[in-house]
């Protein structure tokens, strides 16, 4: 039986989740780097000793902030059950976020500056790799899924169609940061054309 969250408990999770998307709003319109850390304990109401209290360093709170921003990506594209999933409600999904402008996500921080504090700071680095690489599972999970049931061909490997799907979501990132305009719905449908198994021949083309 899970246990119970005690108040104090509850308000430290408050705290941290202020201070988060205090940082997230301000990383949004400002970039990773020039929000002060009191400036973002301002934001947030809460004093640079709280901060201290939830986040070791500012890299440790650029890390909580790629682990929402990731965390509700994938609430957006994958289903709430606890199962793998089916790959082709992943990507339309996915297609659909993107459509709609949901995403990426106007408020939040932008790729640019994710790849600018990998650079910079090898903690945040590692944070990104293993939140892409459990992304990755997640979907090579369902791409086993599909293809046990016969949605998705069998002749492909499982990782490497996850590694294909993460490098074409952050290729549309990147299309649409740059106002490239982008057929997300025609793309998702060109994709999974490509991943589903060949029809079998009818019966008047069969030797």
């Amino acid at each position: 039986m899970a246990r119970k969250k005690t108040p104090r408990a509850e308000s430290a999770r408050e705290t941290r989740d202020a201070l988060v998307a205090a940082a997230m709003a301000a990383f949004a319109e400002e970039g990773l780097d020039a929000p002060s850390l009191d400036s973002i304990c301002e934001r947030a109401g809460y004093t640079r000793g709280a901060f201290y209290v939830h986040f070791h360093d500012r890299d440790e709170l650029i890390g909580a902030v790629m682990d929402s921003l990731t965390a509700g990506f994938l609430e957006t594209v994958l289903p709430a059950s606890d199962g793998p999933g089916d790959l082709a409600d992943i990507v339309t999904r996915f297609a659909i976020a993107v459509a709609r402008g949901a995403y990426p996500i106007r408020s939040s921080v932008r790729l640019h500056h994710v790849l600018d504090a990998c650079a910079r700071s090898a903690t945040v680095r590692e944070r990104r790799s293993a939140l892409l690489r459990g992304a990755m599972e997640r979907i090579a999970a369902a791409t086993r899924e599909s293809q046990r049931v016969g949605a998705v061909r069998g002749d492909v490997e499982a990782s490497q169609v996850a590694t294909l799907l993460l490098s074409i979501v952050m290729g549309i990132e990147v299309l649409i940061d740059v106002g490239v305009p982008i057929g997300a719905t025609a793309a998702a449908g060109a994709v999974l054309d490509l991943l589903r198994p060949p029809a079998p021949p009818s019966p008047s083309e069969a030797p």
